[in-house]
């Protein structure tokens, strides 16, 4: 049990490449697959030599543009920009506890993005091309986590990784053309990522934030992926189990079977500035968008379910973008 609980930490802190400001992308919010928040990221460490191991699926469904709007766009000098009707990752994470106050993170991303559209001029017209789908193996992130303070009731982690160039660069549209860079389910670019986290414990609620920079550089196609700033907040509250409590520092003898409730709500939003291609700034690119997140958790011994739905609160894009309908997240996750 003591291991399931940890997990908020652990597994967990992967998501992918990811943002979730810009909707033509997922996010870099590694929220947690263990318990309590499920988009925010929790400081504490998962124990000496433990595994943890899960899939977490993220959809966004964007307020897209109708062909009508893209044709005005391009016809009053707006070439190039897109619609996308929503995105689909599903990715898969392994954790591991080298010390006590250590951890070690690994994601790995399957991305999908659906009906991708653009205005665009042909022969003198304007006109909304289809340009289909977009989906393959995005790029293996790692995500270290050390945990710099430790108190009965709260912790404090810092937080760095990199995101390495794995993923597919060369996936074509429908008519056999390379999708540029931003499109493609990896970036082709070496990214670091630094960050804080901390987390504070009571007997019925769990308070959480951490903040997260994503610092990117020129990758596949000579495109720069704006950098990014992730930050997040959450309270939880256990709904049922008296008797347990957020303190992850129980005992791991405990032989309770009842299903534990957590209900969450969060305040997940993120930064992200425009994306460079051959070192020219694109307009309709970057941004922020915040979400408010109601979730809920289940948790029986070793093994968690959660979902959650974002709604935007506040969206301040650069350029001419489509806005963001839903975030929703869900998964599950084993700790060994």
């Amino acid at each position: 049990m003591m291991r399931s609980r940890y997990l908020c930490s652990g597994l967990s802190l992967f998501l992918l490449y990811v943002t979730t400001a810009k909707a033509d992308h997922p996010t870099i919010a590694f929220g947690g697959e263990g318990v309590g928040a499920i988009n925010t990221i929790s400081s504490t460490s998962m124990p000496l030599g433990s595994w943890g191991m899960g899939i977490r699926s993220e959809i966004f469904s964007n307020k897209e543009f109708s062909n009508e709007q893209l044709e005005n766009f391009a016809a009053n000098g707006l070439e190039g920009v897109h619609s996308m009707d929503r995105i689909m990752s599903t990715s898969f994470s392994l954790s591991y506890g080298a010390t006590e106050n250590f951890s070690i993170n690994a994601r790995l991303p399957y991305i999908r993005r659906e009906n991708i559209r653009e205005g665009e001029i042909e022969d003198g017209l304007a006109e909304a091309h289809s340009h289909g789908d977009s989906s393959g193996v995005g790029d293996l992130l790692l995500l270290a986590q050390y945990r710099v303070m430790n108190r009965s009731s709260y912790d404090v982690s810092i937080l760095f990784g990199i995101k390495t160039p794995t993923g597919e660069t060369d996936v074509s549209d429908d008519e056999g053309i390379r999708f540029e860079t931003e499109f493609q389910p990896g970036s082709g670019s070496w990214d670091c990522l630094l960050g804080v986290s901390l987390s504070q414990r009571g007997e019925k609620f769990g308070y959480h934030a951490n903040i997260l920079y994503n610092k990117t550089t020129e990758g596949s196609q000579s495109t720069e992926i704006g950098d990014a700033l992730s930050y997040n907040a959450a309270l939880t509250y256990r709904l049922n189990d008296k008797h347990d409590t957020h303190d992850h520092k129980h005992s791991e003898t405990s032989k309770t079977k009842v299903l534990k409730w957590d209900f969450s709500v969060e305040i997940n939003g993120e930064t992200r500035r425009k994306n460079r291609v051959s070192s020219v700034s694109e307009d309709n690119s970057g941004g922020t968008t915040v979400y408010i997140t109601p979730g809920f958790r289940v948790t029986s011994k070793n093994l968690s379910g959660f979902i959650s739905y974002g709604i935007p609160i506040e969206e301040d894009q650069n350029g001419t973008q489509t806005d963001v309908d839903n975030r929703i997240v869900t998964g599950f996750s084993l700790t060994l």
